[in-house]
């Protein structure tokens, strides 16, 4: 049955008299009606929603909006404990190693097929924990499924979640989920090591161990209605007990080869397929992040120089100071490591181009270097 999801949304929040919760999955209804054809339907359905209904609610000139529905705040600081954002398809792309992208097309599978899931009895946990070296796209991909999702973005601002004050945490941890499980949205804790960190750590104080607790708690209460994804750089600091709230677990991993070549392709700008294939063949060990900062860096620098485009050298020479570590290394050091690390690449034309000397003296050089060995 199409939109039971929805419409047992819709029962347990007239059941349980939440109008927020009513309002917010009247209108994603309306949505999916709309997107189906069925615009009387969707339209009769915001004019059901959009009733005066008391305090709390208001018409605009974007339709029914909830005050209710803002994101909660620490009560001390009155700081939003979240950030949210509605990101359109084409705001956000990603790459991935094949594999990868099998396991999280099979996850938006899933989600977008719960309305027959639940029919067969079968049902769906909708969590999705993330983890892997920084830089890798785990922040990406959230955005990616919540664009794919067409559900908003709900961001938890751990530094705000996490109060000095006692028992606080845990109450604006109950305030999120409270928040999120009221309306159709993605929930994603980023940094999430900070609050599901093991609870025989000797190092953490009692408090923060009751955090655990209570962040567990919230979790098995928005279990198979809320989309709720997580990410950390440590998965080794989460408690055991946080894997196991998590239906699905991708590992994601530095790029390999063919990732960072579509990487390169799709930051650097034009380059020929043969400065593609060195890049990628240059950059082992960085991250995406790493990649396209390298890449805008000098695409800048092109601009700055009135330059037609990057040229390979330069992107070259930044790859072989990141890669290597070697900003404090000097000429002679740099090259006999880039030998070393990658001759396939840096070959004695390409070192010459990339530190502005000619093949000659490449070659005077490492057979200066082989002699003082």
């Amino acid at each position: 049955m199409r939109y039971l999801t929805e419409l047992l949304n819709l029962v347990e929040a007239a059941t349980t008299g939440d109008r927020k919760k009513g309002a917010a999955y009247a209108r994603l209804l309306a949505d999916k009606l709309e997107g189906a054809g069925e615009r009387k339907a969707a339209d009769r359905v915001r004019r059901a929603a959009s009733k005066p209904n008391g305090v709390g609610s208001s018409v605009t000139a974007a339709g029914f909006t909830s005050i209710e529905e803002r994101v909660p705040v620490d009560s001390e600081s009155r700081l939003s404990l979240a950030d949210e954002a509605v990101i359109s398809p084409d705001e956000v792309e990603i790459f991935l190693d094949p594999l990868l992208k099998e396991q999280v097309d099979e996850f938006l599978r899933y989600v977008l097929a719960a309305d027959r899931l639940v029919e067969e009895g079968v049902g769906i946990a909708p969590s999705l924990l993330m983890y892997g070296p920084p830089g890798c796209g785990k922040t990406e991909l959230a955005r990616f499924i919540a664009s794919r999702l067409k559900l908003p973005l709900v961001t938890a601002r751990v530094d705000t979640l996490i109060s000095s004050f006692l028992g606080s945490t845990s109450k604006n941890l109950r305030l999120l989920f409270d928040h999120a499980s009221s309306r159709p949205c993605v929930l994603f804790l980023d940094e999430f090591d900070a609050i599901a960190k093991l609870r025989d750590d000797r190092q953490e104080l009692g408090e923060l161990k009751r955090v655990v607790v209570s962040l567990l708690q919230n979790i098995d209460s928005i279990q198979g209605q809320t989309v709720m994804l997580a990410a950390t750089n440590h998965e080794h600091l989460l408690d055991p007990a946080i894997w196991r709230r998590f239906a699905y677990r991708i590992h994601i991993e530095l790029p390999k080869v063919e990732v960072r070549r579509q990487l390169f392709e799709r930051f650097v700008g034009s380059a020929e397929s043969r400065s593609l294939d060195r890049f990628a063949a240059a950059s082992e060990g960085l991250s995406g992040s790493d990649i396209r900062q390298i890449c805008e860096t000098a695409r800048r620098s092109a601009v700055v120089d009135g330059l037609q485009g990057v040229s390979e050298s330069d992107v070259l020479r930044r790859l072989l100071l990141r890669t290597l570590n070697a900003e404090n290394l000097s000429t002679p050091e740099l090259i006999l490591k880039a030998k070393q690390h990658l001759p396939s690449v840096f070959t004695h034309r390409v070192l010459a181009s990339v530190l502005g000397m000619s093949p000659g003296n490449i070659t005077h050089i490492l057979k200066r270097c082989k002699k003082e060995v």
